[in-house]
């Protein structure tokens, strides 16, 4: 009995394990205008693992399943992107894309 009651408790415990959490937020232009349908990458090292693309506000959410530190990257932006965590919670991020000559970068607002 006792090793059932294990066994449901690992088994209830799996799905919250095997998901880290949602970065999520939203990235602006240099005027102060939302970057709109703009695709961004969350990376590891020179591995994508998880897209998306921002709304109509500039809105982005993905969801990543590991825990740690990653690097937010804007699509066809070079040089523009942003370190991230992901954790077992839900993490915002509010950017600001600047270009300083001809390289762009990402800031937290």
């Amino acid at each position: 009995m006792k090793f059932k009651k294990i066994a449901l408790l690992v088994l209830l415990l799996i799905p919250i394990l095997s998901h880290a959490g949602e970065i999520y937020g939203t990235i602006k232009g240099d005027d102060g205008k939302p970057l709109i349908n703009q695709a961004v990458q969350i990376m590891q090292i020179d591995k994508v693992v998880a897209t998306a693309k921002t709304d109509a506000n500039g809105y982005f959410t993905v969801t990543v399943k590991d825990i740690g530190k990653f690097r937010l990257e804007v699509v066809g932006f070079k040089d523009a992107g942003f370190e991230v965590f992901s954790s077992n919670k839900s993490t915002r991020y509010n950017l600001l894309m600047n270009k300083t000559g001809d390289k762009w970068t990402l800031k937290s607002l």
